[in-house]
């Protein structure tokens, strides 16, 4: 019989996985009912060839509607936790 883990989840939310996961980078998941099955991933797939699909052109309308909503050209912060975040930022 396999080995059954109910995942706890922390005071926000987020599930705790078991001691042998942790050390795990990235997970595929399989929903069956109401169990979510991690599976730990070794390597990220590659995305299939999408050559031959067809290439949409977005209206200049739509494309100066969403430059004046999107406004925010900064680029983005990598960082391991928002105090690593907010150091990157006063830099």
């Amino acid at each position: 019989m396999r080995e059954i883990n109910i995942l706890k989840t922390d005071n926000r939310g987020r599930v705790t996985l078991p001691p042998h996961f942790r050390s795990e980078p990235l997970f595929e998941y399989v929903v069956e009912g109401d169990a979510i099955i991690l599976y730990p991933v070794r390597t990220v797939r590659k995305y299939p060839n999408m050559s031959d699909l067809p290439v949409e052109e977005l209206s200049q309308d739509w494309v100066k509607i969403e430059e004046t909503v999107n406004k925010d050209k900064r680029r983005g912060i990598s960082a391991t936790s928002p105090a690593d975040a907010l150091k990157a930022l006063r830099r």
